[in-house]
């Protein structure tokens, strides 16, 4: 093999040098070479695509600039935006409200179950007011079978327990609204709100502040779960006010 010699890698260094120029050439017109790019990614202004979507990012200032003399537009622009946001952090602080009430719910069932009779098979079962005895599907107990139960001190009571299944049913049913308040209404509107490319009107803005105010959910109790979770006193899920139903 021969030896390469300081003139051979010049020569190669001048080639690769042309090459290099010739390549971004390409790039900054556009031309298909087959060949990857090296240099220019596919948004830098100075190729096509890129210059493409830089008119296209003018062409949307530019729009939204014209609907923002609008005064009236800029009032209602900048207060949905304002009323979106702040409705987003109650959303986003009521979900968490209501899982953590619904976390301690769960566990007062838990913690029932592990303190009540049990039947000969080992089946928990609750004794309502009335002396029938249940089981925690509420199905009832036959007669003879309960008479054999032994109470332990402390067993909870059946009205206690359902009422407390009631409690865990109620807080899912508000975490549900809740949840759909979130991503379907307040979600809906946020992508409608950030979508520079298709820029709401004004009909679309007072239309989706109306939104946010009667599709949203009974914020004052989800205020007050919150102030009793701080307090330790769970038993103050029993307050809880069903929110407004979506459609």
């Amino acid at each position: 093999m021969a030896d390469v010699t300081p003139r051979d890698i010049a020569t190669g260094r001048v080639a690769e040098d042309h090459q290099d120029f010739v390549d971004l050439q390409n790039e900054i017109s556009g031309a298909d070479t087959g060949r990857m790019r090296k240099f220019l990614s596919p948004d830098d202004d100075r190729t096509p695509e890129g210059k493409r979507k830089k008119a296209e990012r003018e062409q949307i200032r530019r729009t939204l600039e014209d609907l923002m003399r609008d005064p009236e537009y800029a009032r209602l622009y900048v207060a949905l935006g304002d009323r979106l946001g702040r409705a987003e952090t109650e959303a986003d602080t009521a979900l968490a409200t209501i899982q953590r009430m619904l976390d301690v719910a769960q566990q007062e069932i838990s913690d029932m179950e592990s303190n009540a009779a049990r039947d000969p098979d080992g089946r928990a079962v609750f004794q309502h007011a009335d002396g029938r005895v249940v089981y925690a599907d509420g199905t009832e107990v036959d007669p003879d079978i309960a008479a054999e139960i032994v109470w332990p001190e402390g067993a909870p009571s059946a009205e206690d327990y359902f009422a407390a299944k009631d409690r865990v049913q109620s807080l899912q049913d508000t975490l549900r609204d809740w949840t759909t308040y979130r991503y379907d209404v307040l979600g809906d509107i946020r992508h409608s709100y950030d979508d520079k490319a298709n820029p709401m009107d004004k009909g679309d803005l007072r239309h989706d502040l109306d939104r946010i105010e009667d599709l949203a959910p009974n914020m004052p109790a989800t205020k007050l779960l919150s102030e009793n979770i701080k307090a330790g006193e769970p038993t103050a899920i029993a307050n809880i006010a069903m929110p407004t139903v979506l459609n």
